[in-house]
This record gives C-alpha cells, structure tokens and sequence, in this order.
C-alpha cells in the first residue's frame, strides 16, 4: 500500500508528518523569580510614599474640618453678643457651651475636633485627646480663652469683657485644647516641657499657655478670633497673641524645648 499523501513531507519522505501553520505553537514562559522580586519591590516602594501622602491628605482635611466647627462657634458667639449689648458672659468654666445652645444646632460633634477620638484615659495620645476631668466626663476638645469674660475673676483688669476693641483679628476666643475648657494664659508661662505637660499651678505664672500649645494640626492649632475669624496658629506664635487687655505681644520664651525644635515659626 502506498503511504497517504497527507503523512508524507514537503520533501516526500514517508513517515515524517509535515507541521501547518498554527498548528503548534511555543507555550509563553512565566515571570522568573527575580522578576518578580522587582515588581514586588517597585510595589512596595509606590505604597511607602502613597500612605505618607495619603495620611498627610487625611491631616489636612480633618484640620479643615476642625476650622469649620470652631467658625461655628465663631457664628454662635457672633449672635450670642448681638443679643447681649456686645458682651460676653460671665465666667462659666466647662458650662461653655450650654451658654450658647440656643445659637446652634445641638450637634455633640461641634465639640471635637475630627482628629480627637479617645481620651487620654482610653490611651490617645494628648495631642488626638478627648479633655475629660478626673471623673472621665468628656468636655470635646477646645477651650476658651477666660480672659474674654465679663468677670472679676483675678487680675480683674485684664478681661476683655466685651467686643468693642481694635485688633480683633489677634485676640483668641477659643481654640483646640488639651485641659478641660479654658485657660489664662500669661507672657510669663514657660512652654511645656513636653507636649502634654500639664500646668503646675493657676494665676499668674500657672502656665496655663500649655492647655492650647499642642501639635494637633502639623505644628500648630486652629483658633477663633474676636473679628470671628478663624486661622491655624503656629506653637511658637501663641506668646504674640493678645491674650488679654495688657498682655506683651513682643515676647517669647527664652529658649523652646526639644519637641517645639522642628515646628517653623509661620
């Protein structure tokens, strides 16, 4: 018998089978380790400088976030005096805030600022702290500045006691906090010598400077001005606000401990 024409060669030999086009094909070849090591390693390297971007965008709208609740409470102290001869109240301590419901919505948020989620007690770190008092009530986490009441309090003559003053713009109504809901601030308090030192004592020389000088916003700390403004402060710029009536603008610590070192003065 003769051998079929479809199992002989090009070349007519019998026996060979003949290879058609798209018959065969090569199979492709897979990564090699070491390819792979280097896209694992270009993905790490992507994700090590995405996450610091991210976080840093995450920062920047929780600030943005705080400086819209405390202009807020800019709005509530702004109709607060309009109903009340441009006057603050007396001194009201951590009751604040009750003094001002009827002028916004009862909303327990506007007491925090977004990047406070825990108490100190609860393990947050004091610059993400929740104030609590040593009964662990919680009081959100911005505090007024007391010398703005309409009180005798202690030195009597620096409160001040009303809105109808020039440079509003650099006097402080409230801001983030770490203690309780108000302070007194003096040119003469030290910076602390950590973040989250606590004061030493009240009155003058109590360093009561340290309830607001905390890095919570990169730096610095959001704070409503008496113009109703409201703009981050830098840590170092807090000792040339004008605080209260004879307070000294032109003074600053004699030295910044370690911590404040790397905080820029802007």
């Amino acid at each position: 018998m003769g051998i079929p024409h479809e199992q002989r060669s090009s070349h007519g030999h019998a026996g060979v089978c003949s290879i058609r086009p798209g018959q065969f094909r090569v199979p492709a070849a897979g990564f090699t380790l070491i390819e792979l090591l280097v896209v694992i390693s270009i993905m790490a390297l992507l994700i090590s400088i995405l996450v610091p971007a991210l976080t840093h965008v995450n920062d920047q709208a929780r600030a943005v976030v705080c400086q819209a609740r405390v202009r807020q409470w800019g709005l509530a102290w702004a109709m607060y005096l309009d109903d009340n001869n441009r006057r603050f109240p007396q001194y009201l301590g951590y009751t604040w805030m009750k003094k001002l419901r009827e002028y916004y919505a009862d909303d327990a948020a506007l007491l925090y600022c977004p990047t406070t989620t825990r108490t100190r007690t609860e393990g947050a770190p004091i610059r993400y702290a929740v104030i609590e008092d040593e009964n662990g009530n919680r009081y959100g986490s911005y505090a007024l500045n007391e010398w703005i009441y309409d009180s005798d309090h202690r030195d009597e003559d620096n409160y001040w006691r009303h809105s109808n003053h020039s440079g509003l713009s650099d006097i402080p109504v409230m801001a983030d906090a770490s203690w309780r809901s108000d302070g007194q601030p003096y040119e003469t308090d030290d910076p602390p010598d950590y973040e989250g030192q606590p004061r030493t004592s009240v009155g003058s020389g109590g360093d009561e400077m340290r309830i607001f000088c905390i890095n919570r916003h990169n730096g610095g700390t959001n704070f409503l001005f008496m113009d109703w403004s409201v703009r981050k402060v830098s840590l170092k710029r807090l000792w040339n606000l004008k605080w209260h009536r004879n307070f000294n603008t032109n003074t600053s610590p004699a030295a910044w401990p370690y911590w404040m070192n790397s905080i820029g003065d802007e």
